[in-house]
């Protein structure tokens, strides 16, 4: 038997995917019972066949809410929902170039309470209790306390366990399906076939499938830009080189789309509009893939330069139910505030790339997690600690705090520093604290003036930096231009670097952009910027 043929498609880690066949489109998203006699006629793009596998296609496929009514989503249990769920990826291989699998963690997103209460979620229940307890573990109504609305949630028989399967079973059920769809694509086809993801606005259990996806397609949580910084860069960490794909909401203005467009390219990741998005918004945004088509075609980032880098563990934020993710959020939109280069890491598997590693509402971190956390302290490493930071175990039982010796304050631990505020503090209280850990002038760019920009550095392959700015300044439904904004680069960024070259697709600088110079301004080079649309580069030959 020949060997399956090497993945077509996605080539790189970009691509821009659209509901029509519109300008500067790489990809078209087709219904799974898409076929070349279909309305549409034949395509010219590569078809993405999209199936919503949360759907269940009879009673013994459902779960059931707390009060026993349908839940209208397929269990994550149920084998005969396994099944079918996999048959339907299988046969939707066959429909195009790649296939994206949605509603995979849909069952997670409803919560301990709108689903789980279904037959097979009992049996699955007892399966666990029967792992944990011994073989002699007799079939029984575990959920049954569960149901009891006089109990706190936190202290019903078994509730631990319950959630610790409910984590691991989305993960388990979508993997499942995911391997299915690849190896009926090798079978059938001779070819390995891309699988993509498409979740709402994204959860522990969803980062957690990135592992075993080629792409993922979420939505972004509003129309804030500092909100939608966290999304993006947990999206990436995920990810790595596979694509990343935001979906703004669907009330957004054209001015917004250019904005989160823009953003979306700031963070390597892309955009996608909703289906039936009006036209002002498919012009928009074919605008932005243009400009962006000659950006990534001249400069092609690589690295980002971090300034301080952020963990945000999906266990810790299941855990918490969400106070883990929006902690570290509110301190991401910070940092980003401050023009610092936030990044974000999912576990500390290696050495962190920065000094400043940030925990924001960790009181429920993996024993690994919090014991590199500790050696990166006790290494020599700054942490700036937003609230508790604490131990779990597998099945949600509070261990230790990792810093017993720290209080409120500034404490020396080993070589390194630890920097604890309380996670109710306000924002201007944690930029001051960041930006006293991080130092003076170690912060690789700096901006003045009083646009609101948000800037992300790079250094591509031919070690060139790269810093794109992206305007967030929204006023009465458009974007106000920032002007007279001064860019300050330090010289480990700029290394021997004295003129700049700008991209904007608000001005005609050609292929080759607009060259400004960069004047020497102590241990650092500094210009004023032209204004900033929505979103421009300047690219700085090293």
């Amino acid at each position: 038997m020949a060997a399956p043929r090497e993945n077509i498609f996605p080539k790189v880690r970009h691509v821009a995917l659209s509901f029509a066949e519109l300008p500067f489109a790489e990809a078209l998203l087709v219904p799974a019972n898409y076929s070349s006699g279909s309305a549409a006629g034949d395509l010219a793009l590569p078809r993405v066949a999209m199936l919503d596998v949360s759907l269940p296609g009879s009673p013994a496929e459902e779960c059931r809410s707390i009060d026993g009514a349908p839940a209208a989503v397929r269990c994550v249990n149920s084998l005969e929902g396994r099944k079918a769920a996999g048959d339907a990826a299988a046969a939707a291989t066959q429909v195009g170039e790649a296939i994206l699998l949605a509603g995979l963690d849909r069952w997670y997103r409803m919560g301990p309470e709108g689903a789980g209460f279904c037959r097979s979620c009992e049996l699955g229940l007892v399966e666990e209790l029967r792992e944990s307890y011994g073989d002699h573990v007799q079939p029984f109504d575990a959920l049954a306390g569960m149901r009891d609305s006089a109990v706190a949630p936190r202290e019903r028989p078994f509730a631990r366990q319950r959630e610790a399967g409910r984590f691991a079973e989305t993960v388990e059920a979508g993997k499942r399906v995911v391997l299915r769809a690849r190896d009926e694509a090798r079978k059938t086809r001779g070819t390995e076939q891309a699988v993509l993801g498409r979740v709402g606005t994204l959860t522990p259990a969803a980062l957690a499938l990135c592992r075993h996806l080629d792409g993922l397609v979420f939505d972004l949580p509003s129309l804030d830009p500092y909100e939608a910084l966290l999304p993006l860069l947990a999206a990436r960490a995920a990810l790595g080189q596979r694509p990343a794909v935001a979906v703004p909401p669907i009330t957004a203005s054209e001015a917004q789309v250019r904005l989160f467009a823009g953003l979306a390219a700031a963070l390597d990741a892309d955009l996608l509009l909703p289906e039936g998005a009006p036209a002002p918004l498919e012009a928009a945004l074919a605008a932005h893939r243009k400009f962006l088509g000659l950006v990534r075609e001249r400069y092609r980032p690589s690295e980002p330069l971090l300034d301080a880098e952020v963990l945000l563990s999906p266990l810790c934020d299941h855990w918490t139910a969400g106070a883990h993710w929006k902690a570290s959020g509110d301190a991401v939109a910070a940092l980003a505030r401050l023009h610092l280069q936030p990044g974000v890491r999912l576990e500390l598997a290696t050495a962190p790339r920065t000094q400043l590693l940030l925990v924001a509402g960790g009181a429920a971190l993996g024993v690994r997690d919090a014991l590199a956390a500790r050696r990166h302290v006790e290494g020599g490493g700054d942490l700036l600690l937003v609230g508790k930071c604490a131990t779990i175990d597998d099945e949600g039982r509070p261990g230790e705090a990792v810093f017993p010796e720290v209080k409120l304050g500034l404490e020396r631990v080993g070589e390194g520093r630890v920097l604890a505020i309380e996670e109710s503090a306000d924002l201007p209280a944690l930029q001051r604290v960041a930006r006293e850990l991080l130092g003076r002038g170690r912060a690789h760019l700096s901006l003045s003036g009083r646009a609101q920009i948000v800037a992300r550095a790079y250094l591509d392959p031919e070690r060139k930096l790269d810093v794109h700015l992206v305007n967030c300044d929204l006023r009465d439904g458009a974007l106000v231009p920032g002007q007279g904004v001064q860019l300050f680069i330090a010289g480990q960024a700029a290394g021997g670097g004295r003129a700049g070259y700008w991209f904007s697709p608000d001005r005609e600088g050609g292929r080759d952009g607009e060259r400004i110079v960069l004047n020497p301004s102590g241990f650092s080079v500094s210009t004023v910027l032209p204004a900033v649309g929505a979103h421009a580069l300047l690219a700085v030959p090293r």
